[in-house]
C-alpha cells in the first residue's frame, strides 16, 4: 500500500458504467450460530438482480431476484415464493443470512456505495482499492482479475461484529 497515491479515477470511472454483468463463484457465510459455503452466481442488468445460492450435496437452492418496483422475490429450496420490500430483510428473516445487498453490488466492482460515508480506505500501488469500512462493514478486496482489460475484483472479504463473508469471484461476464 502507498498512502501517498489515491484512488485511479480513470479506473473508478470504468467500473461505474459497469450496470450489467454476471458473475459465479464461491461464497461463504459464517454466523455466530453457523457457517456455509455456497456456489454463487449473480445476473444484474441495470437494477434488476438474480442472485442464486447452490448449497453443496442436494441442501438446495436458494433464488433471489430484485431490483424491480415490487420488491424482492426469494425462492426457498422448497419452492416457497417470499416477498419483503428489501434483500436484506428477507435474506435474515429466512435464511438467517445478514448480507449487505445493497453495498454487495459496487463492492463487487470494487467501489464504495454512494452515499454510506467511508472511513479507512487504502488503495494498491494501482489505484485500487484494497480496503474500506461502509456502515458496520470492513471490505477486504483481497485480489483483482483482469476481466476485458479491466481490473475487476476477485476475492473479497466482508465482516461485521456479527458475520464474515468471503466471496471468491471464479469467472467475471462485463458484457453479458
Amino acid at each position: 500500500m502507498r498512502p501517498d497515491r489515491g484512488i485511479d479515477l480513470d479506473l473508478q470511472n470504468q467500473r461505474e458504467q459497469i450496470q450489467s454483468w454476471k458473475l459465479n463463484g464461491r461464497l461463504s457465510i459464517t454466523s455466530e450460530k453457523e457457517s456455509g459455503t455456497v456456489t454463487f452466481r449473480w445476473s444484474q442488468d441495470d437494477e434488476a438482480y438474480l442472485m442464486s445460492f447452490i448449497a453443496p450435496l442436494g441442501q438446495g437452492t436458494f433464488a433471489l431476484r430484485g431490483g424491480e418496483e415490487d420488491g424482492v422475490y426469494l425462492l426457498t429450496a422448497k419452492n416457497q415464493i417470499l416477498h419483503a420490500d428489501n434483500a436484506e430483510t428477507l435474506l435474515q428473516q429466512t435464511v438467517g443470512w445478514h448480507v449487505p445487498v445493497g453495498g454487495f453490488r459496487y463492492w463487487v466492482r470494487g467501489l464504495p456505495e454512494p452515499g454510506v460515508d467511508m472511513v479507512n480506505q487504502q488503495v494498491d500501488e494501482h489505484g485500487r482499492i484494497t480496503e474500506m469500512q461502509q456502515a458496520d462493514w470492513n471490505i477486504s478486496i483481497k485480489r483483482y482479475m483482469d476481466v476485458d482489460g479491466l481490473d475487476l475484483p476477485a476475492k473479497i472479504f466482508m465482516h461485521n461484529d456479527h458475520v464474515k463473508l468471503k466471496l471468491i469471484i471464479q469467472t467475471w461476464d462485463r458484457n453479458p
